[in-house]
């Protein structure tokens, strides 16, 4: 009876973590070579507890979720097609990551498995939020201005002014101190000082159209999510340095 109880509080713990984080999904659609939608595809993906899968439904659509912000390979697979990876892709919390229509090739004359993997590029344009703007870590590594984040965060969008001696960040003209800075959801004062660039999994700024948990802002919002051990874990296994 101690067991059972044991277990039973252990999968309501761990249950309770995963519903206090803030998770993502990942949506995609497969389609044969000739276009036509891919009906009961196999997808799947690590979630570093196990894996998580799902299939295709008859337009060829798939969900992934709830996935914990971070990069992940999704593996899709269909019987006489060759199994597709994706790579490298950035799950951001609360948001949809889209992959666009994957498209399988037939598997004719080869009788071994074979795997054709690329890697996912996030899109510019957020078709969700245009006036929200999320770049990760792998995208600014290697900005000359990655040790000075205001400055980086300037560069990003043409919406955001710094003053001129000064770390202060102005939002479409927007009045001093209307703009807000969180870190992993937490709302923070004094600038960015504190906030090591190598720390930085990654930036989203919103310019406008502020969601409902930044009601008090009346500028603009700098959101930042630090890496984790299970960040640093899948982007090793995606191969992303």
């Amino acid at each position: 009876m101690r067991t059972r109880t044991t277990l039973l509080l252990s999968a309501f713990l761990a249950t309770s973590v995963l519903l206090a984080q803030s998770l993502g999904e990942i949506h995609g659609k497969v389609l044969d070579e000739n276009g036509a939608p891919l009906f009961l595809a196999n997808v799947s993906t690590d979630r570093g507890d196990g894996l998580i899968g799902t299939t295709t439904d008859e337009k060829g659509r798939f969900v992934l979720k709830p996935l914990v912000p971070g990069t992940y390979t999704v593996r899709i697979s269909f019987v006489g097609m060759v199994t597709r990876e994706v790579n490298a892709i950035q799950v951001n919390p609360d948001k949809i990551t889209f992959l666009g229509e994957q498209v399988m090739a037939s598997n004719t004359t080869l009788p071994e498995i074979e795997i054709v993997a690329t890697r996912w590029l996030p899109p510019l344009i957020d078709p969700e939020e245009p006036s929200k703007i999320t770049v990760i870590a792998s995208q600014f590594k290697d900005n000359p201005l990655r040790k000075n984040p205001v400055a980086m965060l300037q560069s990003i969008s043409p919406d955001i002014y710094k003053a001129p001696n000064s770390d202060e960040l102005y939002f479409r003209g927007s009045r001093s101190g209307s703009m807000a800075y969180y870190i992993d959801g937490v709302k923070v004062t004094g600038g960015l000082s504190g906030v090591p660039p190598g720390s930085m999994a990654s930036i989203t700024v919103y310019t406008g159209g502020l969601p409902a948990r930044y009601g008090d802002v009346t500028g603009g919002v700098v959101a930042i999510e630090t890496k984790s051990y299970f960040d640093l874990y899948m982007q090793e296994k995606a191969g992303v340095r």
